[in-house]
């Protein structure tokens, strides 16, 4: 998920790691629309989650930071496989404006040739991929589906810059935390990586399908936290009760 000069963007990145979807085991996956927000270094921060059905068994995943200091738009064109229950990107795309350089990604999915085709700042080449690869949005989908169906500890393999980077999850038990939403009963996630400075936890609600209620980052004695604000799904918005 290149860095600059802010020391918050590691957040805005973990953000994007956990960025929370709603789906139902055996189900395909339903449309939601999810808002979170935080304050850093004085700045209002957004950032807005939304799936989208497109066509059948076609999604578009949208994830968007917005800030004075800048904005992060990314967005996901995926197929859900019903029978296997799995997420299949299609197309991705990146575009970062402020936050120091500004930055344009584009990721094409060939499946029958199994191939992506990477465009980055007028930079294009292609790489291989396998069956289960992802980008960097549509694997929030299949963690989501993984943890339904009783999994503990993740690993994906992510299309990302040229590269086949892995990222690691697991989870760490159970809280109970009060959101805007009400009282919610959650998962503690960890995203573990080879680089110990950096820490990143997300608590996802059990009773509402793994949604992503709160995530936090912890980095070189600095700590930064994203909560829920709002959230919908399928059109009916989560009040708090």
């Amino acid at each position: 998920m290149t860095s600059f000069r802010f020391s918050a963007y590691p957040l805005i990145l973990a953000c994007l790691l956990f960025a929370s979807s709603i789906v139902t085991a055996a189900d395909a996956p339903k449309t939601f629309d999810n808002q979170y927000k935080a304050k850093l270094y004085g700045f209002n921060i957004t950032v807005t989650n939304r799936l989208t059905k497109s066509a059948d068994n076609q999604y578009d995943l949208l994830f968007k930071f917005d800030s004075m200091i800048g904005t992060i738009t990314e967005t996901s064109q995926m197929q859900w496989d019903p029978v296997k229950q799995t997420i299949k990107p299609l197309h991705y795309l990146y575009k970062r404006r402020g936050l120091g350089k500004d930055r344009d990604a584009d990721l094409s999915f060939d499946w029958e040739k199994k191939t992506v085709i990477n465009k980055v700042q007028q930079t294009n080449w292609q790489m291989d991929i396998t069956q289960k690869v992802q980008d960097k949005l549509s694997y929030q989908i299949q963690l989501q589906q993984d943890l339904l169906n009783g999994q503990k500890n993740f690993n994906y393999q992510i299309a990302d810059g040229g590269h086949l980077k892995e990222y690691k999850f697991v989870t760490l038990g159970e809280e109970i935390l009060e959101t805007p939403l009400g009282k919610v009963n959650t998962i503690k996630v960890k995203r573990s990586r080879d680089n110990d400075k950096r820490v990143t936890y997300a608590w996802l609600a059990k009773d509402w399908n793994y949604l992503l209620v709160r995530l936090q980052q912890e980095e070189k004695g600095s700590q930064y936290t994203i909560h829920i604000h709002k959230a919908s799904v399928d059109g009916k918005a989560i009040e708090k009760f």
